[in-house]
Formats: structure tokens, sequence, C-alpha cells
């Protein structure tokens, strides 16, 4: 019996240490991260972030006044493509880049789809509430509207070739002055990716 309990031992134990040997950690937007073909990874939302942010900010759109940022709202972020994707990974990285600029803050209190945080109407219903110090809630007229929005798409674009097969997803972003309605500031980044019927992802 113990013959047969080191000999299953010496047979799973390998296997489990070569398991556990794969785990590795990688630069998030380097070379080593997975590719896959017909889906979005995580080095495609950082370099499309990163590209977007930066002809938003060369373009000159988006200028604080006095050393007072602008502000700006999140409109809706369609996606045209065949998987199910969270498009904030995209507006919350271009979202950072303008508040440490200095040129920008998003408000979260207005939303096409109600409020990203509806902690500022909240905080307001306490006004009929005396067990609360009123004097400490925000008084009328306090929120601030946005100047901006943002809002865009994401498109999908399949081909193939034989054994190879290509997507192409294309970002788009308009940022609109809502003053006027008119699209002050628009671009694109396409993203192509290519492999073969036995590449990851396929």
């Amino acid at each position: 019996m113990k013959s047969l309990i080191k000999l299953i031992a010496a047979a799973v134990l390998p296997a489990l240490a070569l398991g556990c040997a794969t785990a590795k950690y990688i630069d998030h937007d380097g070379r080593d991260s997975v590719v896959n073909v017909g889906q979005i990874n995580t080095q495609d939302w950082i370099l499309a972030a990163d590209q977007l942010t930066q002809s938003l900010l060369l373009s000159g759109a988006i200028q604080s006044v006095a050393g007072k940022p602008k502000v700006l709202m999140i409109g809706r972020i369609k996606n045209n493509t065949t998987q199910h994707i969270d498009t904030d990974s995209l507006m919350k990285k271009i979202r950072v880049a303008l508040n440490k600029g200095g040129r920008a803050l998003t408000t979260t209190a207005v939303g096409l789809d109600g409020p990203e945080d509806e902690s500022s109407k909240a905080v307001r219903e306490l006004r009929a509430d005396d067990e609360f110090n009123q004097t400490t809630i925000p008084g009328k007229g306090n929120l601030v509207s946005p100047d901006y929005s943002l809002s865009g798409k994401i498109i999908q674009n399949n081909a193939r070739a034989g054994r190879i097969k290509q997507s192409e997803f294309a970002f788009q972003l308009s940022l609109t002055d809502l003053k006027t309605g008119l699209a002050i500031w628009e671009e694109e980044k396409l993203i192509v990716k290519q492999g073969s019927r036995a590449a990851v992802g396929w």
C-alpha cells in the first residue's frame, strides 16, 4: 500500500509543481502579454488610451482657464464589436490622464443613463432629515455643469485569407462643446492584429 502511495505521489507532485511554475508576473503592456486575434486585450486598451489621450492633449481642445480645469462628462461609448467589453477600461485611462494633467475634471453627478455616482444626489436628500445637521449638507446651486462631453464608438472588422485571420479594432472618440453642440476634437485609433489558425485566441 505504501509503495502504491509513493508511486502516485511521484507521478502527481511533479505535475503539480509544473502547473504552479507556469504562473508569472509580466509587464502589462509588454511583448509577453497574451494576444488574442479576435479580442481586445489589456495592451490594446493601454495603447488606444495613450494615443487618444496624447492626441486630445496636443490638440489644445481642452484648456484650463486661470488654472481652473474644465469639467467633462462621459457620454455613451457604443460597442460595435462581437464581444462584451467594459468601455470604462478605455475611458478611465483617459480620465486619469486629463485629471493628472490639470486639464479637466470628470463629473460623476451627470450621465446619459443617470449619475455615475449617485452620492451627490443622495446627500442632498438629507435636507428633509432633521437628524442631520443641515449646515453640513451641500446647499442648492453647488453642483457644477459639464463644459464638454466625451463620446465614441469601438468598431470591429474581421478578415480571413486561407489560414490567416485578421481583426481590426477602431477606437473612435469625439469631444463635444456642450455650449455650442459642436464636436471640437475627433480622433480614431486603429489596432490591427493577425494570426494563423494555430495562434492563441483563434
